[in-house]
């Protein structure tokens, strides 16, 4: 299989979903077709508002649902300015994802219904699809339902709004194979994401391990050496529930971090370095990502993005690029193999696209999966520290006066006793 063209790599779009999408639209030069699977956000109205000011060509399809139609959008601003406004009956046409085509070239989609200026934790994301291919079938499925309307169509021209949008059912079934491409595009962007989040939270856990592990251990070991001797000494129920729970707590550390394993003081990556890693992996991922390769090649696409993963939680640029050497050696005919080529997994072939019905239950549980990192402690912890050397120092310091602390307090109950 030939590896995929470097600028083919969705990008997931979160707390600056909208700056993204006001940029792309900002840089249209020619029309913007909206398909939307949900009715329509104020924010996204604005936008699109904006860009028919501007001149843009605009076609809008918007679901036929009582919500949709007093979502409070004023559609006949549109019209009079010269925008296309469709309502689409839902047996007619089924969207599963809402989709904006940008000049025919540029595609993004998601929650673009749902976008607001004003960040929210459990917003679903906005990919941008830097594909002009797919961008342009996306552009000729829907094209096939509605003309578009004439760049220079007079602000005056009044449009009537369609109670329905009839799709014949055979363009809606390419529709529905068209979308499963967005579908799977979606996935990726957002298991890259996700892979994003959990190198940031391991990279912090390495960090702060080498940084102020010996003093955690070693606070942890006195504290619970001085509720256990108040619980010898005093045996209420108050002073053993404190004695376990600081047991608990020293054990549960001592074997998520062994003292045989010492952590390691790698280096750390620069921004320029950093950027580089972020876009290598997403470029690597959309090329072996198990999902884009058929039932017989799952095994060796799994053991190629085990191996991508690893080297990226790792921050291993280095490792990346050697990766990237061996998939296009390995992906290249068997003429020009790598000498070695069987010391690593063949490379997969492309899978047909796949149904809408699991690509969006992986969507969910995708969603799911980061909500969940973003709630994690540590996650809260180190997104809010710009500086974290600094914060590593005010631990260290923290933890420095409560191991002195609990030195002190042993050593009082230790000669106050018996």
């Amino acid at each position: 299989m030939n590896a995929a063209p470097p600028d083919l790599a969705p990008e997931a779009h979160f707390a600056d979903a909208y700056a993204a999408l006001e940029a792309l639209l900002q840089g249209a030069r020619q029309g913007l077709l909206c398909a939307l699977a949900q009715p329509c956000g104020r924010p996204l109205f604005n936008l699109l508002l904006q860009a028919r000011r501007q001149g843009l060509a605009l076609h809008v399809l918007l679901p036929d649902s009582p919500d949709a139609r007093d979502d409070g959008n004023a559609w006949e601003r549109l019209q009079v300015l010269g925008a296309e406004v469709h309502w689409i009956a839902p047996q007619a046409l089924a969207m599963h994802t809402s989709v904006c085509v940008v000049d025919g070239t540029h595609l993004a989609s998601g929650a673009l219904a749902g976008i607001n200026p004003v960040a929210r934790e459990d917003f679903a994301g906005l990919v941008l699809h830097q594909d002009a291919v797919l961008a342009a079938d996306c552009a000729a499925a829907l094209g096939r339902h509605a003309a578009p309307p004439s760049r220079e169509a007079a602000p005056e021209a009044t449009h009537t709004l369609r109670d329905a949008l009839v799709v014949q059912a055979s363009a809606n079934a390419g529709l529905q194979a068209w979308q499963a491409q967005v579908l799977q595009a979606q996935n990726l962007a957002l298991q890259a994401d996700m892979d994003e989040i959990e190198r940031r939270l391991q990279d912090f856990d390495r960090q702060q391990d080498a940084s102020i592990g010996p003093l955690m251990r070693q606070y942890l070991d006195l504290k619970r050496q001085y509720l256990a001797q108040l619980h010898a000494q005093f045996g209420s129920e108050e002073h053993r529930s404190q004695a376990q729970q600081a047991y608990d707590s020293f054990e549960q550390y001592t074997r998520s971090h062994p003292v045989d394993e010492p952590p390691r003081h790698e280096k750390r990556l620069d921004e320029d370095e950093q950027r580089a890693l972020k876009q290598l992996y997403r470029k690597l991922a959309m090329q072996c990502h198990p999902d884009r390769v058929g039932g017989a090649d799952k095994a060796a696409a799994q053991a190629w993005f085990q191996r991508l993963q690893k080297s990226y939680q790792l921050s291993d640029l280095a490792g990346l690029q050697r990766l990237q050497t061996q998939w296009a050696l390995s992906a290249a005919p068997a003429t020009s193999a790598a000498p070695n080529a069987a010391n690593y997994p063949s490379a997969p072939t492309a899978a047909p696209a796949q149904a809408a019905g699991p690509l969006l239950a992986q969507l969910d549980a995708l969603h799911t999966q980061r909500l969940q990192l973003l709630r994690s402690p540590t996650w809260r912890t180190l997104a809010s520290q710009s500086n974290w050397d600094l914060w590593f120092s005010q631990q260290a310091s923290y933890l420095q006066a409560q191991v002195e602390r609990y030195q002190e307090a042993l050593q009082a109950a230790t000669d106050s006793a018996p």
